[in-house]
């Protein structure tokens, strides 16, 4: 009677052991960027938008790095709510979150020092500039890094990227506000064809950052339609446009007070007393206002000023 006892007590413990054992060896499923984005509630906008655009499938896909934007950063662009998301059309609002993937798991360490130009999901490109402290994504600062998923990594920023255009005329083609500007760089196909090439590039080895004037601000310095500035010389126009120029992309939070070499040698003055950059040439009475900063293309970043930079 002992001895059975005994041996139904061992096969007890046994069956114990066993099912203590089986639950050890449970592993939890690996979440993807997908689940990620999903159940992180600093992501609910990101949601949203990925549901809209019918893009939540793309975050399945593997080896990828997601620059994901939070709430705040939907909130500073003016889409903090579900209805100001699903008020733009979906084909921009899938443009937009294209813009936002990369095709290679990135980790902080693997990003040098200094400026380095990635490809994004839509063929655009993002810069990457890592100092000391930060890491910014064209200008969008890192507030949380390497968050690793089962098909790749997420890195959050604060501000939503706009998709790049494939050239800096491209930019400025696009834009209705910049029409004078468009006129004036296409007369330069005399006077400096080196420029026009500069800006019209597509390729990312010759980076230019561009201080764009409006229409408004053509209009101001005396150019009053595009006939006027069709009717402008070329080496004028060459002249005027070199010094809006600066070799080497420089996003807004990089423009610190001091003094920037433009491509025609002469100095631009930046200052950042209010904690904005402003722009002065050296015959302006006043600096010019930045309207709309960091607008990326392959080859460069523009910035809309409110007045043509007199040398």
């Amino acid at each position: 009677m002992l001895l059975l006892r005994s041996a139904t007590l061992l096969f007890t413990v046994c069956l114990l052991l066993s099912g203590c054992q089986k639950d050890d060896d449970t592993v939890a499923t690996p979440k993807t960027i997908a689940d990620q984005i999903l159940e992180d509630d600093q992501f609910r906008l990101l949601r949203v938008a990925a549901n809209y655009a019918g893009f939540d499938g793309a975050f399945k896909s593997a080896n990828m790095t997601l620059l994901a934007p939070n709430n705040d950063a939907f909130t500073a662009a003016g889409l903090g709510s579900d209805g100001a998301i699903r008020a733009l059309p979906q084909a921009q609002v899938r443009a937009l979150l294209a813009h936002h993937i990369l095709y290679a798991p990135l980790s902080v360490s693997a990003i040098p020092s200094g400026q380095t130009t990635v490809e994004t999901g839509d063929r655009g490109v993002v810069f990457l500039n890592k100092t000391s402290s930060t890491i910014y994504v064209n200008g969008a600062k890192l507030v949380q890094s390497d968050l690793p998923t089962a098909n790749g990594m997420i890195q959050v920023i604060d501000r939503l990227l706009n998709p790049s255009q494939s050239s800096l005329l491209a930019t400025i083609d696009a834009n209705p506000d910049l029409t004078f500007l468009a006129a004036a760089v296409r007369r330069l196909s005399v006077a400096n064809p080196n420029l026009l090439t500069a800006l019209s590039s597509t390729a990312s080895n010759n980076l230019v950052t561009l201080f764009a004037p409006t229409n408004d601000a053509f209009r101001a310095a005396g150019y009053g339609s595009i006939t006027a500035i069709e009717s402008t010389s070329s080496q004028t126009l060459s002249a005027l446009l070199s010094y809006h120029a600066v070799q080497g992309s420089l996003l807004s939070y990089q423009l610190q007070t001091g003094m920037l070499t433009t491509l025609n040698g002469a100095r631009l003055t930046v200052f950042t007393n209010t904690g904005v950059p402003t722009i002065k040439g050296n015959r302006n009475g006043s600096s010019a206002n930045i309207r709309q900063a960091d607008l990326i293309s392959n080859n460069g970043v523009m910035h809309i000023v409110d007045q043509v930079l007199l040398p």
